[in-house]
């Protein structure tokens, strides 16, 4: 079956005029595939992340040629997890009954996302009954994600019924997307004994190199509004959720003296952001060390988002394979050294030390973020050339174009993936270093 054979389905929940990094993606995922000759048709929901245009969308549009249809039923905006939790049910009843009934002209393929979380088990049963194949993208694996934070128990009853459908969802699946080596194999530990791991295919996330570019700071009209033009400053920027370890990066502010001048700009939102704040209150570290910052609006992102002289990329513990954070390639693009708060094996750590892009440090580890910072702030040659690894790594591996070619081959003609080139730098890196031991 060729491309013009097919109508490709895109199902998420997020997508432009929407803010998420996942619609972010997404967009640019079909809207590339569309280019590079795939039949996309998007289904998704009305605009309603707390960063986002709430401005409601036509039931059917067109965006860059792809044609997008959204869901008529009412979405709230995400405020609360209560209120996200009434935005999955809806989107996925509404997405299952929509595709059940539809009534296509051509063989369709779907392809949908990990989130909302009982998406993919939808998907699966209404792609069985119509007989359909699908791809599925894993950005977030479920039910271990809800098992971390603390939602659902470890081997209960949930956790049994949820996993053994998520067994048919992956061995039923044509392809699945890994965004990591590390996540390739907790979903083959997952998948059950009868999988076969082949059928995953590593792909990585992107940012789009023109959007985001290095930026100095002297030049960067964000830091000099803010303040932090001429203070080392360590950005995150982005979701404040359960599954981001910032308490870590407020116990190293803690330990900081005051004669380093060291500035941690936190933008965004989240459920956790308030504990965030009372914890840098607690420690009197608010408007000193620490600053916090709402979301900042698209056209302002290409310059906050190089505001700093550090990125941060941070997981709770135990999220290891569970989800790879889209800030790292967003930091990566920006060209500043990242610090990684995550266990050494992670997905987000090999990348950083593969291309020798940042420093690692252990959640919980404070002091490790302590000396990471002064490793830096007495060494601004070492930052320049973390730095600069970090954006020539981004080009070669992680821009928008790489990463969506790489989908084209999976999709069209059922074209083999290349192998992934993290893997092969860390290997050729192992490789080395054991033959100069």
């Amino acid at each position: 079956m060729t491309e013009s054979d097919s109508e490709y389905v895109l199902v998420t929940e997020y997508f432009h005029p929407d803010t998420a990094s996942t619609g972010q993606l997404m967009t640019d995922l079909a809207v590339g595939l569309q280019e590079r000759g795939l039949d996309m048709a998007v289904y998704t929901g009305q605009p309603n992340y707390h960063s986002g245009d709430n401005e409601k969308q036509p039931v059917r549009s067109t965006h860059e040629g792809v044609d997008v249809r959204r869901i008529r039923a009412p979405q709230v905006r995400q405020s609360s997890f209560l209120r996200r939790g009434f935005n999955w049910v809806i989107f996925t009843i509404w997405m299952f009954l929509r595709l059940l009934i539809s009534r296509p002209d051509r063989e369709r393929e779907v392809i949908f996302v990990s989130n909302p979380p009982f998406l993919p088990v939808a998907m699966w049963l209404v792609c069985k009954l119509r007989g359909w194949e699908y791809t599925y993208i894993v950005y977030d694996l479920y039910p271990d994600f809800t098992i971390e934070t603390g939602y659902f128990e470890a081997g209960g009853l949930v956790d049994r019924i949820w996993g053994k459908l998520n067994e048919n969802v992956f061995g039923d699946a044509k392809h699945v997307v890994a965004l990591g080596p590390v996540m390739r194999d907790r979903i083959t530990s997952n998948a059950g004994p009868d999988f076969d791991p082949d059928k995953i295919a590593i792909i990585h996330n992107w940012e789009d190199e023109e959007f985001i570019v290095p930026r100095a700071k002297a030049d960067n009209w964000f830091a000099e509004e803010h303040g932090i033009e001429d203070t080392f400053t360590l950005l995150y920027s982005g979701n404040i959720g359960e599954n981001h370890d910032l308490e870590t990066v407020v116990e190293a502010a803690a330990q900081l003296d005051d004669e380093d001048d060291v500035t941690i700009l936190i933008i965004g939102e989240g459920d956790k952001k308030e504990a965030i704040i009372e914890l840098a209150e607690d420690y009197d570290l608010r408007g000193s060390h620490i600053k916090f910052l709402p979301y900042q609006p698209l056209d302002d992102l290409p310059y906050s988002l190089t505001a700093g002289d550090v990125s941060i990329v941070t997981v709770q513990e135990g999220m290891e394979g569970i989800c790879v954070s889209s800030k790292l390639y967003t930091a990566m693009a920006a060209g500043m050294p990242i610090l990684v708060i995550a266990q050494p094996d992670d997905d987000e750590t090999q990348i950083v030390e593969a291309f020798d892009a940042g420093i690692n440090a252990p959640q919980g580890d404070a002091n490790s973020v302590v000396d990471a910072i002064r490793t830096w702030t007495n060494n601004p040659d070492f930052v320049a050339e973390q730095g600069a690894n970090a954006r020539q790594a981004f080009e070669a591996r992680f821009t928008k174009d790489e990463s969506i070619d790489r989908y084209y081959d999976l999709l069209a003609d059922d074209r083999s993936v290349n192998p992934d080139p993290v893997s092969q730098d860390s290997a050729t890196r192992s490789t080395a270093a054991r033959n100069t031991s």
